[in-house]
C-alpha cells in the first residue's frame, strides 16, 4: 500500500543499434523514458519530428478507416467479441502480418468506397431536391419553352407569396384582364399559370410586378410529371447502387483484420518515436534514460543486456532530490486494494514522494458503498454479473481491474443486506437491523463510521506534516482530534455510560484544544491582531465538521429508499390478477428490479466517491503526482509478448 520507489536506468549504445535497443525497451513495457537535459551530455536530439508526424497521421488515417467499416461490418458474436483470447505473437511477427503497402492499399480501398458512397448520397441529394420541385409543379400542363414566340396569348408561369388575408392572389383572380391556373399551394407561396391576350401584356406585367409575382426559371424540356417519374426512377436506381456498396463492405473482414494489425504496427512505431525524441544522439553513440520501478531494475537491466550483449552499457542510479517534482508515481498495492486505485485517480495521483491514500480509502468505500445498496438480491446479482466477466471473458487490464472492483464491493452489499434482512426488497426472516424500524441506531451507525473516518483523516493529516511543520500539524489536525473527541464525550458520556464527569471531562479537552488551535494561530502570525482573527476562523470550522459528520446520513438515507423502492415494486406487481402476475408480471418485476439495481448501484458509487473526495481527503490528501507511464504496446487486437 505504497508509491513504488523509482530509479533511474541510463543506456548508451551505439547509433547503429538504436532500433534494437528500443525494441528491447518497449518489449519489456516497464520502462518510462525520461528525456535527457541536453546540457549535461555532448550530443544532439535526434530530428524524428517529421517521421512522428508521418506516423500519427498514418495511425489516425488507419483508424479512421476502422471507425468506417465498423458502421458496415457485421457485428461480432458475443463469444467471439468478449470469449475468444487475443493471440499472442512476438513483436518481429506482428511486424510481419502486413506490410506498409498493404496498409495503404486497404486505407485507400476503403476512402474509395466512402467517396463513392458520399458520391452516390450528393447525387441523391441533388435529385431528391429536383423531385420535390418537379412534385409540385406536376400539374403544370405547360412549359415556358413552348410559349417563346406567342401570337395570341401570352403566358406567366410562377408563383405568388402567400398571407393570411390572401392578399395576392385575390388581386389576381379579380383581375378581369386575365385567367388564373392554380397549379398548387404550400405554406410559403402559391404556383399560377396565367393567360392574358398579347395585346394586354404590359400592363399585366405591371400589374403581377406590383403584387410580387415570382416568374418560375425553368431550365428543362420536358413537362415536370414525366420528370419527376424520371427522378423517382434515378433515385431508386442510385439507392439500389448504395445499398450495393454497403453490402461489400459487410465483406471487408480480411480488410478489417489488416486495419487491426496495422493499429497496433503503427502505435507501436509511435510509440517508439515519440520516445526516441527524449534521447540523445551523436555521430556515434546513442543515450537514453528512463524510470523504472526499483525492485524491477536488476531484471530489466538483465533482459537488455541478454539483448544486446557486449553491445550495450546501462546503469541504474537513485532519484535525486532535484528530481523529485519528475519522477512519476506508480502505485503499488495487495490484489485486493489494487482495484481502488481507481478511486485515487479519479481525485488525482499523488506525487512521488507523496501518500498513496488508496489503502487507508478502501475499508471506507467497502463499507460505505455496501450500507447504502444494502440488498442480498442486488449483491448476489452484482457478484455473479461481476464473477462470469472474470472468469470467462477476454477484457484488457484496464477493465478488469474495474469488473474487479465492483466484484470485491459486492460482498459488502451481501453483508449489508444480510444485516438490513433485505432480499429484493423483500424481508427476510432474520436481520440485525431494519433502516426503517430501528432508525435511530442506523443513523447513529452512520454517524458513528463517519466521526471515524473524518478522525482517520485529521490524524493523517497529522502524521504527515509532523516532520515538515509540526504546529500545523497539531492546529489542522491534532487539536481538531481532541476538540472532536472531548465533544463526542461531553455528549454521550452521560447519556451512555451515565458519568456526569465525562461531560467537564470532554469540554475541558474541546477547550484545551480551542486554545491550543488559538494560540498557534497567533504564534504563527507577525501581526498578533491578525492572528488572533485568523485563529478565531479556524475555530469557527468546527461547524464545517457537524456538516461533515451530517453529511454522512446519506448512508441511511440510500439504504432505505434503495429497499423501500424495491418493495413498493412488489407491492405494485403482487396487486395485478394471478394471471397477469404470473406471466407480464414476471417481465415486468425483472425489469422493475433491473432498473432499480442500476439506479441503486449508481447511486452507492456517486455517494461513496463523494464521501471518500469531500470528507476524508480534504482533511490531508494533496494529488499533484504524474502517472507512471512506460512505454509500452496497445494490446488492443495482440498480445504482445
Amino acid at each position: 500500500m505504497a508509491i513504488a520507489k523509482m530509479v533511474k536506468i541510463s543506456a548508451i549504445v551505439e547509433e547503429n543499434n538504436r532500433n534494437r535497443l528500443m525494441k528491447e525497451l518497449q518489449s519489456i513495457q516497464k520502462i518510462e523514458v525520461r528525456p535527457i537535459n541536453p546540457n549535461q551530455v555532448d550530443g544532439t536530439r535526434p530530428s524524428t519530428s517529421q517521421r512522428l508526424n508521418e506516423l500519427d497521421d498514418q495511425l489516425q488515417d488507419v483508424r479512421s478507416a476502422m471507425r468506417f467499416l465498423d458502421s458496415y461490418l457485421k457485428a461480432k458474436g458475443f463469444k467471439e467479441k468478449y470469449m475468444k483470447p487475443l493471440p499472442t505473437m512476438t513483436l518481429e511477427e506482428l511486424e510481419q502480418q502486413v506490410s506498409f503497402d498493404e496498409i495503404k492499399s486497404v486505407t485507400q480501398k476503403v476512402w474509395a468506397k466512402k467517396e463513392k458512397l458520399e458520391k452516390i448520397e450528393s447525387d441523391l441529394q441533388v435529385i431528391n431536391n429536383e423531385a420535390d420541385f418537379f412534385s409540385k409543379w406536376q400539374n403544370l400542363h405547360a412549359i415556358p419553352a413552348y410559349h417563346r414566340a406567342p401570337k395570341y396569348t401570352k403566358l406567366y408561369i410562377g408563383t405568388l407569396p402567400q398571407t393570411n388575408d390572401n392578399e395576392y392572389i385575390n388581386a389576381v383572380r379579380e383581375n378581369k384582364d386575365i385567367i388564373v391556373e392554380e397549379v398548387y399551394q404550400s405554406r410559403d407561396e402559391i404556383g399560377l399559370v396565367i393567360a392574358t391576350s398579347l395585346d394586354k401584356s404590359y400592363e399585366v406585367n405591371q400589374f403581377l410586378t406590383q403584387n410580387r409575382f415570382q416568374a418560375l426559371d425553368y431550365q428543362f424540356a420536358d413537362l415536370p410529371a414525366n420528370l419527376l417519374k424520371e427522378r423517382h426512377q434515378q433515385a431508386e436506381d442510385l439507392r439500389k447502387e448504395a445499398q450495393a456498396e454497403r453490402l461489400s463492405l459487410a465483406d471487408f473482414q480480411e480488410e478489417y483484420r489488416v486495419l487491426e494489425m496495422a493499429e497496433e504496427i503503427l502505435y507501436a512505431l509511435y510509440q517508439r518515436q515519440e520516445a526516441t525524441e527524449s534521447s540523445m544522439t551523436s555521430d556515434r553513440l546513442f543515450a537514453i534514460e528512463g524510470w523504472v520501478a526499483k525492485d524491477e531494475a536488476p531484471a530489466i537491466i538483465k533482459n537488455v543486456e541478454e539483448a544486446l550483449p557486449g553491445q550495450i552499457y546501462i546503469s541504474q542510479s537513485d532519484v535525486v532530490e532535484d528530481e523529485m517534482d519528475e519522477v512519476p508515481t506508480k502505485l503499488e498495492n495487495p490484489s485486493l486494494i489494487a482495484p481502488f486505485e481507481n478511486i485515487t485517480k479519479m481525485y488525482g495521483t499523488p506525487k512521488y514522494n507523496g501518500f498513496d491514500p488508496t489503502g487507508s480509502l478502501a475499508p471506507y468505500y467497502w463499507i460505505f458503498f455496501g450500507m447504502m445498496m444494502a440488498d442480498l438480491g442486488y449483491g448476489l446479482l452484482l457478484w455473479l454479473g461481476t464473477l462470469i466477466p472474470l472468469k470467462f471473458f477476454t477484457m484488457d487490464q484496464g477493465m478488469k481491474k474495474n469488473i474487479k472492483f465492483f466484484h470485491i464491493l459486492s460482498y459488502s452489499v451481501i453483508v449489508w443486506g444480510l444485516m438490513y434482512g433485505s432480499f429484493f426488497g423483500a424481508a427476510l426472516p432474520f436481520k440485525l437491523l431494519s433502516p426503517t424500524e430501528d432508525v435511530i441506531a442506523v443513523l447513529g451507525l452512520s454517524f458513528g463510521l463517519g466521526f471515524i473516518q473524518i478522525l482517520h483523516g485529521l490524524a493523517l493529516h497529522t502524521g504527515l506534516n509532523w516532520k515538515s511543520d509540526k504546529a500545523s500539524a497539531i492546529k489542522d489536525g491534532l487539536a481538531w482530534i481532541v476538540m472532536l473527541c472531548g465533544f463526542i464525550i461531553a455528549a454521550l458520556g452521560p447519556m451512555v455510560l451515565h458519568q456526569a464527569i465525562l461531560q467537564k471531562i470532554g469540554l475541558y479537552m474541546a477547550g484545551v484544544a480551542a486554545l491550543v488551535i488559538l494560540g498557534i494561530a497567533i504564534i504563527k502570525s507577525k501581526n498578533k491582531a491578525a492572528g488572533f482573527a485568523a485563529g478565531l476562523y479556524d475555530l469557527y470550522g468546527v461547524s464545517g465538521y457537524l456538516g461533515d459528520i451530517v453529511s454522512y446520513s446519506r448512508l441511511m438515507a440510500l439504504g432505505i429508499s434503495g429497499g423501500s423502492i424495491a418493495l413498493a415494486f412488489n407491492i405494485l406487481v403482487a396487486y395485478l390478477p394471478p394471471v397477469a402476475r404470473f406471466t407480464v408480471g414476471v417481465v415486468l418485476i425483472i425489469a422493475l428490479q433491473l432498473f432499480n439495481f442500476g439506479l441503486s448501484l449508481l447511486s452507492a458509487y456517486v455517494h461513496s466517491d463523494r464521501l471518500i473526495f469531500v470528507e476524508f481527503f480534504g482533511k490531508f490528501y494533496e494529488a499533484g503526482g504524474r502517472e507512471f507511464a512506460p512505454l509500452k504496446f496497445l494490446d488492443k487486437h495482440v498480445n504482445i509478448k
